[in-house]
Order: C-alpha cells, then sequence, then structure tokens
C-alpha cells in the first residue's frame, strides 16, 4: 500500500506540475476570471489529495480500500471536471464574468465536499457495523473452536459421534450474541471447559452427559434468538 500511496502522490504530483506549466505558458489573457480559474483548480487538486488519503490511506486495509472506492472516485470525478472547466474558463475569460465562473465553480466544491462527507460517514459506518459483528460473533465463534476438536480426542466413538453432532448444531446455530442470549452462552462457555476436561481425562460418562445438558442450553439459546428476532421483525413493521 505504501508504494500505492507513492505512485498516487507523485503521479498527482506530476499532473499539477503539468497544470501550472499549462496555465503560465500558454498566453491566456490574465484576467480576474482566469485568477479565480486557478485558485479553484489548485483547491482540485487538494480535495483530490484528501479523497485519495481518506480512501486508502486513513485505513490501510483491504476492507478500508474497497470501501474507500465510492470516494476516490467523487474525488476524481470532482477534479476532472475542474481542471476542464478551469483550463476552458481561462481561455474565455475576456468573456465569461468573473462572478459567473466563481459562482460554477463553488457550486462543484460545495458538491465535491457535501458528496465525500457523505461518502466517508456511509463507509465509517459500515466499518462501526463490521466491528460490532465481529464482537458480537466472538463468543460463539470461540465455544465453536473449542467444541471442533473434540471429537478427534475422543476414543470411545459414541462419545466421539455425540461430541460431533453437538459441533455440528453449534456450528449451524445463530452465531450473533444479544444481550438475551449471553447467560445462555456463559453456561454453554462453561459446559464446554467441563467437557473438554471429560474428553482429556477420557470420562465417556460424564462426555455424554455434558454433551446433552450443551446440547439443551444451545437449544434455549436458539429460542431466545427466534423470539428477539421475531420481536425485532415486528417492531420494524409498527
Amino acid at each position: 500500500m505504501k508504494k500505492d500511496t507513492l505512485r498516487g502522490i507523485v503521479g498527482l504530483g506530476v499532473l499539477l506540475i503539468l497544470y501550472i506549466l499549462i496555465a503560465f505558458l500558454i498566453p491566456f489573457a490574465k484576467t480576474a476570471t482566469y485568477w479565480v480559474s486557478f485558485v479553484f483548480t489548485l483547491i482540485a487538486f487538494c480535495v483530490v489529495a484528501a479523497s485519495i488519503y481518506i480512501a486508502f490511506v486513513k485505513n490501510p486495509d483491504a476492507k478500508s480500500r474497497f470501501y474507500g472506492f465510492p470516494i476516490a472516485r467523487i474525488g476524481v470525478i470532482y477534479g476532472v471536471v475542474q481542471l476542464v472547466a478551469g483550463l476552458l474558463l481561462m481561455a474565455l475569460g475576456k468573456w465569461v464574468p468573473v462572478w459567473l465562473a466563481a459562482l460554477v465553480y463553488a457550486i462543484g466544491l460545495g458538491a465535491a465536499v457535501i458528496g465525500l462527507i457523505s461518502a466517508d460517514a456511509v463507509a465509517e459506518q459500515i466499518h462501526i457495523q463490521d466491528a460490532k459483528l465481529k464482537k458480537d460473533v466472538a463468543a460463539m465463534r470461540a465455544i465453536q473452536s473449542k467444541l471442533s476438536v473434540l471429537p478427534g480426542q475422543c476414543e470411545d466413538p459414541v462419545t466421539a459421534k455425540c461430541l460431533t453432532q453437538l459441533a455440528e448444531e453449534i456450528r449451524f446455530s445463530d452465531p450473533v450474541s444479544s444481550e438475551a442470549t449471553q447467560e445462555t452462552e456463559a453456561d454453554l462457555n462453561a459446559l464446554t471447559d467441563e467437557l473438554q476436561k471429560a474428553v482429556l481425562e477420557n470420562d465417556t460418562a460424564a462426555a455424554q452427559n455434558l454433551c446433552k445438558r450443551c446440547q439443551a442450553v444451545l437449544m434455549e439459546r436458539n429460542r431466545l434468538c427466534k423470539l428477539e428476532k421475531c420481536s425485532a421483525s415486528g417492531g420494524a413493521r409498527t
């Protein structure tokens, strides 16, 4: 990502130098419209740089870069439009009043800034939801991880079959935790720890009993998950 960022900075810098050379080497009439166009185009370069920073540098992970593409696209589109419009109105500076040029540029800049703020807010909200989801599934993922290895550690085939069935039921249960399921998940985690100990000690009777208890707690958790989803969908309809 550092190399891509460096390439982007170099590319934008080269384009800025080319623009400055074009603006001063071509004999445009140095009217007020010309200078307003020049200043707003320089501002556009800053906006493009800011959009690239927000999109790809601020949060450098792959998912953030993916969400950042709409932000960068807004900045680049605005920059290209402003560059073309700025050069065009520089050439027509004798005939275009400065107030009209300033108004057009201000509208474009305002639209770009609003678009960047909105896109960044959406991306930030997605990041928040992703982080919340990771936190919400952590408890069940930890239990699933502990149970998934137990069948291979069990010497008794009947107990191993029970463990495999329990691991499958955990794997296909709703992984998202909530306030309503926290207590049952704590009970399930404690039972899983006891189950691990029973398997390691080759206590088949205790292991089979703990499997049944885990299944009962899991059924209760599944019931709570369904109730919560029903209440949430009912609240959404109202």
